[in-house]
């Protein structure tokens, strides 16, 4: 019986999420890991490969292709490796790219398994349709099993694809954030809380903008940083400017930057309007960070109400400005979610748990191609 499969884990997005994957899985089998240079350079730093542990891991990074020649070269370094490689089994991260699209029929033989982040696109900007709303058709049904981040996104996909019945895997989303590795959570100080990350419509930036105007109001003495950049911004700046109490800080953050931000933060607010699951909740329980988030898709399975976080209903300003003024108030229930946080980053939710369970979606699958 096949219980250590090798695994090819192909990520040309999604970097800091597939290394950390990548790094647990290679304590317990090989693995190669694919990726874009860029992509991780911009989530984890320059000097990331230096800090990898490379046993039993085999990374190959490739340059993200500017020609149609660069994209067929990818292509084909991309069968060879694989091939060269031998997995037993490929893990798609979905971001599906025009590489990976020329390779997939000749790879067809080789199980596979392909985690999808957001079954749905984002409203606003993120639901624009292009060639690569097609390209995630075809990666979606060539898929012989499919991962995702939570029973409520599995549910949803169910109901898309009847196909994946038995084929679907809910394993949750991992933490990130790396420069943190404490087991017991310092508190900041301060009353700076967080809104980080690309800002859409769909993050809610207006909702934290009123609640922080409103703790102001009632005599906090709390500091709003919005951290990123983002099409949503603009049509909040001059509120904030008006109001006073905001740190803007418009630019994609380095990742060198990212954990003076959260550290800094006395909690990080998430007020999504809709949403599947969030990246930032997983860097915020890396850094051991309450949040304060919307009920809305999977995040309540990472944001766990009264351990590492409150939840609030979504587009509800009242309900979220009484959620934070309760953690604000409190430095018992500060430190009652902030360490809760790491609990489930070195427990429940670590890597290392995560590969487990992937492991096994691994070998389940294997076993099911081969009975076809």
């Amino acid at each position: 019986m096949l219980t250590t499969p090798r695994v090819a884990l192909v990520s040309l997005h999604f970097a800091e999420y597939s290394i950390n994957l990548a790094v647990a899985l290679s304590k317990k089998t090989q693995v190669m890991l694919i990726l874009y240079q860029d992509n991780a350079d911009n989530e984890l730093g320059a000097d990331w490969l230096q800090k990898i542990p490379t046993h039993s891991l085999n990374i190959v990074v490739l340059s993200r292709p500017k020609t149609a020649w660069h994209v067929i070269k990818n292509s084909q370094q991309f069968i060879k490796t694989i091939r060269q490689f031998s997995p037993d089994i490929i893990h798609y991260q979905e971001d599906p790219r025009d590489e990976l699209m020329l390779s997939l029929a000749f790879l067809a033989k080789i199980p596979s398994v392909l985690t999808i982040h957001d079954p749905k696109r984002h409203s606003g900007l993120d639901a624009v349709i292009s060639r690569f709303t097609f390209y995630r058709m075809i990666v979606r049904r060539s898929a012989d099993s499919v991962i995702t981040h939570g029973d409520i996104m599995a549910t949803e996909l169910m109901a898309m694809y009847p196909r994946l019945k038995n084929k679907l895997w809910s394993i949750a989303h991992g933490p990130l954030g790396v420069g943190f590795n404490g087991t017991v959570a310092a508190h900041p100080n301060n009353c700076r809380l967080l809104f980080f990350g690309r800002i859409n419509a769909y993050k809610g930036l207006s909702f934290f903008v009123e609640a922080i105007i409103a703790l102001r109001a009632k005599g906090h003495p709390v500091i709003g940083v919005i951290a990123g950049r983002g099409a949503d911004l603009e049509p909040n700046r001059q509120r904030m400017l008006d109001a006073g109490g905001f740190e803007i800080i418009d630019k994609y953050i380095a990742a060198e930057d990212i954990p003076d931000l959260f550290l800094g933060s006395l909690i990080t607010v998430l007020p999504y309007t809709d949403g599947t699951q969030s990246g930032v909740a997983a860097m915020a329980l890396g850094f051991g960070r309450p949040v304060v988030a919307s009920a809305v898709g999977s995040i309540p399975e990472l944001v766990r109400e009264g351990i590492n976080g409150l939840l609030v209903p979504a587009c509800d300003t009242e309900k979220l400005t009484q959620a934070l003024e309760s953690i604000i108030s409190n430095a018992s229930l500060w430190n009652t979610l902030a360490n809760g946080a790491l609990h489930l980053k070195y427990g429940e939710l670590s890597w290392e748990t995560i590969a487990d369970k992937t492991l096994l979606a691994y070998t389940a699958t294997i076993q099911a191609k081969a009975a076809l």
